[in-house]
């Protein structure tokens, strides 16, 4: 492309594939969003990196799915293992190309002082949380700029923080094309907004309407974004991305689901988040440009992984050899030969149990989705083409077909100290 556009990538945490109103939301307002895919193209057929965050992230910095990926899983004994030297993502790509980097909100892969910080994985300015743990916090004492702490007012909401550093950011790149990350917390638990309008009248559970007010927040904030793109004439120069890193629910508990099920926050599909089931992994996904992008929405099948590809494409960059990942430019701009994927593959390692691993794959030219509890475990087997909702599993009617997906989930994934499936040895991680 002649002219390098300016790249956001906007990422919210825990949102579902039903909490907008362009994917079927109907409780919460979301208008900036709905906005944001009306005039541009929208994705039915997106999914995360992973069910939970930490790989999910790693997966798009990285083009690596879980598999061959290094981060398979969140942090261990609360502690986040950093991105090594070695694993190149996508800033330190987009810098060679003279692009201006930060990345402002949570990260997670790698505190401060490790290979992983932001800082030193090619972003020129970092503003938020560096950890998984200290995210979780919406009123904390500080932030970390770069690498020293930010002081904030006591009763401060971190999300507001978040928005305006990003504005003033933005504001001041004229000379050369950027590339912002912008992964925000909302609306990840614990939910504890500073008011829940507009929704402080509405018959719900209390932390219902937190949750709701939560993601209007988010939207509004977009809405923020995309307006100043707009007054500024910058929209036709820059492309914006919003995606979600996994499926809803703050955690897997009854009460979680139920505020899931409320909302209809995974849509019509099964499972939320820590599933490998479509509600974990199916996430919403936006990309706007205007001029450039076609509008309408799009059903290709597309994964956190196409992302470091994609961008690469649109800067001129080759792409790392080993990556997982493919480009989608062509269906953005609606032109060229699309290149598809073969297979997909998702897991979710629960350490606590000698039997918590949660394996799947969905083999796109045969249409069917494997799941299976335990890599020792039998494997239930979905039509995905013809069974969203993963209701009905086939798999005595297709043995062949099983049989080949247990051979794929038994040789795609790499070894791993940090996550071992856990009936194979988790109990030599006791000691972490």
């Amino acid at each position: 492309m002649e002219k390098k556009p300016n790249i956001i990538y906007i990422l919210a945490d825990d949102l579902g594939y039903g909490d907008l109103g362009c994917y079927g939301q109907k409780k919460i307002q979301t208008p900036y969003i709905d906005k944001m895919a009306e005039e541009g193209m929208q994705f039915t057929h997106q999914y995360g990196g992973a069910p939970v965050c930490g790989p999910s992230r790693a997966c798009l910095m990285t083009g690596m799915h879980q598999g061959s990926g290094y981060i398979k899983g969140n942090p261990v004994k609360g502690n986040d293992i950093p991105l090594r030297e070695q694993d190149i993502i996508i800033p330190e790509i987009l810098k060679k190309k003279g692009y201006e980097t930060a990345c402002i909100g949570k990260w997670g892969l790698g505190n401060r002082g490790t290979s992983g910080y932001p800082t030193n994985k090619g972003f020129d300015y970092f503003f938020g949380y560096d950890s998984h743990k200290s995210c979780h916090n919406y009123y904390p004492s500080f932030l970390l700029e770069n690498d020293q702490e930010y002081p904030l007012k006591e009763g401060t909401y971190s999300h507001n923080v978040l928005t305006d550093k990003a504005l003033e950011w933005i504001k001041g790149r004229k000379d050369s094309p950027f590339f912002m990350y912008l992964a925000y917390t909302l609306p990840h638990s614990p939910y504890n907004p500073p008011n829940n309008q507009p929704y402080a009248n509405e018959n719900w559970n209390e932390k219902y309407k937190n949750y709701a007010t939560m993601v209007s927040m988010l939207d509004q904030d977009v809405g923020k974004l995309m307006n100043y793109l707009k007054e500024q004439n910058m929209d036709e120069d820059t492309l914006v991305i919003f995606a979600s890193d996994n499926g809803p629910g703050s955690n897997y508990t009854k009460e979680a689901k139920d505020m899931v099920d409320f909302f209809n926050s995974a849509s019509h599909f099964r499972g939320m988040k820590r599933d490998v089931y479509e509600g974990g992994i199916r996430v919403p996904f936006i990309a706007w440009w205007p001029r450039t992008i076609s509008k309408g929405t799009s059903h290709l099948v597309t994964a956190f992984q196409d992302i470091l590809p994609t961008l690469c494409d649109i800067v001129g960059e080759k792409a790392p050899v080993n990556i997982d990942g493919i480009s989608i430019l062509p269906t953005l701009l609606n032109e060229g030969e699309q290149e598809k994927h073969r297979r997909l593959y998702w897991e979710f390692i629960y350490m606590g149990e000698p039997t918590g691993s949660r394996q799947s794959c969905y083999d796109l030219e045969l249409g069917f989705k494997g799941v299976r509890f335990g890599s020792k475990g039998e494997l239930e087997l979905y039509h995905l083409n013809e069974d969203e909702k993963e209701q009905c599993n086939v798999a005595n009617q297709y043995p062949d077909i099983v049989q080949e997906l247990k051979e794929y989930l038994d040789t795609v994934r790499t070894e791993s100290y940090y996550w071992p499936l856990p009936e194979y040895g988790w109990m030599r991680n006791k000691t972490w």
